[in-house]
């Protein structure tokens, strides 16, 4: 297995963060897998360190499992402003021991489980005030109810039905968001009824 990251575990142990997955038992969990016959090979970039070619002649069978490593924007403008960072990102950046500049008052956008584990991760760095916001509602959101639940215990605020309109900011720094309020319309292709801008 070839990992691009310093040590092995990819987006389980940079992208969930330590109060949901411990690093310890991850490493239990790898260490097994090595004593099945797997030889993992961290900091190898395919591209960069080996190709795709490569891997087809030294190998019987080659299986791609890169995961999610890209953030997605917001698609709104001004999103390019200092201080708006990525769900993955974040979790990453404070992943491997790095500290994201993060405010008193934290927004995250999204209802899935990465954003749940951003709004709990900025919780745990300090933030006084964290809002996930998020364009349905709290029955549409993809994440799992448990992680919904502690999210809000812990005094996760939610406001449902908006969605980013423009990140405002002065001089290229983030100092808030213009919110679009949404209604629900008729379900789309996930079976989720489709969040319509409410004119």
């Amino acid at each position: 297995i070839y990992d691009m990251m310093p040590k092995a575990g990819g987006m389980l142990r940079y992208g969930i963060p330590q109060y949901r997955l411990p690093k310890e038992v991850l490493d239990e969990e790898i260490e097994l897998i090595q004593q099945l016959g797997v030889t993992i090979i961290p900091n190898t970039k395919l591209g960069r360190d080996i190709t795709l070619e490569n891997l087809r002649q030294q190998n019987d069978a080659v299986y791609l499992a890169i995961g999610a490593w890209a953030s997605s924007g917001l698609g709104c403008p001004g999103e390019e402003a200092a201080g708006v960072v990525g769900g993955i990102d974040f979790l990453r950046q404070v992943a491997l021991g790095e500290k994201p500049q993060i405010g008193d008052r934290v927004a995250i956008v999204g209802g899935g489980n990465t954003a749940m584990d951003a709004c709990r991760t900025a919780k745990r760095l300090g933030a006084k005030e964290v809002y996930l916001l998020y364009r349905r509602t709290r029955a549409e959101m993809p994440a799992e109810e448990g992680e919904i639940a502690e999210a809000e215990e812990e005094g996760v605020q939610y406001r449902f039905l908006v969605s980013p309109l423009e990140v405002l900011s002065e001089n290229g720094k983030l100092t808030g968001v213009r919110l679009q309020q949404m209604e629900l319309g008729e379900p789309d292709a996930s079976g989720r009824r489709r969040p319509v801008p409410i004119p």
